[in-house]
């Protein structure tokens, strides 16, 4: 009798989980647009995995995603882009919200350094408007887009502006696939963009699924961006306008150190709709005063000196090395990038190793910064990180 029970417990269980597996492939088909959503185990997996052991955290991430939803699939509209793709930000970056923190790629659509800037999106060690959700989002599909032309496939375009097409090619070569079989070569690929196709498929399922459940709580307190043409920092702009410092920066990713620098542009800072009114009317006493919490944030790690316009500037040599780039230089000189590039005649992000480059400091400052020069990468990292 015990093992009939045990028998009849694992019948039960087989068969509700195959019903899960017809129930998903069904809705996978039904949802299904220009881009094929093929069910796998690794997809199903993926489904379990948001939906039991991370459904805290795929709630926060849909409530971000679909509060632009609308905006997004306009965007990909206009671009002939097909629009589910709008979801591949859930799983290339939980929408803005990286687990590693460390990746090269950054942004709602992970986008490199190098295809941001081809694309025209401003980066510095300020700014990054890869965390822009419309700016990351229409770069993303100019180069999808792209990539697509070159293999007619939108699977296979999603997989390698994932991987990049060398590792494609690669893993390709690596298969002895003869037939294009795309399941085949996935299976090639390095183990960080092995499951990237499956990864999204889950996303687009999961989203379906919560909205159609009504699972989402959007915020929908409306937003306006404010033109800003100073320095200012977060801190003071929350303390002035009251507006919480949190939200005031969940509204505005670009700005990575909490900081609208003073640059040759007009800057935009998003802040709640009823707070429009009092920005004006407050407008010239947020950058008439020189507050204490500048000193200690632009730059957040500077020399002491005594005067910092006294004696004139002077030439500061610094010698690049294996893994330096501009914004990376920029940040060690609390700098910009645009001003490297002008001391120097530079016009693309392109370094030489051993290339001496220029750059301009007040003398009183000198003894601090040519000190960097001669710096370890550990020691240079620590200044980034203290930044």
């Amino acid at each position: 009798m015990a093992r009939f029970s045990c028998q009849l417990i694992f019948t039960i269980v087989v068969l509700y989980a195959n019903a899960q597996i017809d129930s998903v492939q069904s809705r996978l088909k039904e949802i299904q647009g220009q881009v094929r959503l093929d069910f796998s185990p690794e997809v199903a997996e993926k489904i379990h995995d948001h939906t039991f052991n991370g459904l805290q955290n795929i709630q926060k991430t849909l409530n971000r995603f679909f509060f632009y939803d609308e905006k997004l699939k306009q965007v990909f509209e206009q671009r002939g882009v097909p629009s589910e793709l709008r979801y591949a930000c859930i799983s290339l970056s939980n929408c803005g919200q990286p687990t590693h923190k460390k990746s090269a790629r950054k942004g709602w659509y992970s986008l490199s350094h190098q295809s941001a800037k081809k694309q025209g999106l401003f980066l510095s060690n300020y700014i990054d408007e890869r965390f822009d959700v419309i700016k990351s989002a229409q770069a993303f599909c100019d180069v999808i887009l792209e990539i697509q032309k070159r293999y007619q496939d939108w699977r296979e375009a999603y997989v390698v502006f994932c991987s990049g097409d060398a590792l494609w090619q690669k893993a390709k070569i690596i298969s002895g696939d003869s037939t294009n079989d795309f399941f085949l070569i996935s299976s090639h690929l390095e183990t960080t963009f092995k499951n990237s196709y499956s990864d999204y498929v889950a996303a687009v399922y999961v989203a379906d699924y919560f909205k159609r459940r009504e699972l989402i709580q959007t915020d929908y307190r409306e937003t306006t961006s404010v033109p800003i043409d100073q320095f200012i920092t977060f801190d003071r702009i929350s303390k002035k306008l009251d507006i919480d410092l949190i939200h005031l920066s969940s509204l505005n990713p670009i700005y990575k150190k909490r900081i609208i620098p003073d640059i040759d542009r007009l800057n935009y800072l998003k802040i709640p709709k009823s707070k429009v009114d009092l920005f004006y009317q407050l407008r010239d006493s947020l950058f008439t005063e020189i507050n204490s919490d500048s000193t200690r944030h632009y730059p957040a790690y500077k020399p002491k000196s005594k005067s910092s316009t006294s004696g004139g500037i002077v030439n500061i040599v610094y010698t690049v090395r294996s893994g330096d780039v501009l914004i990376r230089i920029a940040d060690l000189y609390d700098c910009n990038v645009s001003q490297i590039r002008r001391w120097n005649n530079i016009r693309g992000d392109y370094l030489r190793i051993n290339q001496r480059l220029i750059i301009k400091k007040p003398s009183s400052q000198q003894a601090y910064y040519r000190r960097i020069n001669k710096m370890t990468k550990a020691q240079k990292n620590n200044i980034i990180r203290k930044d």
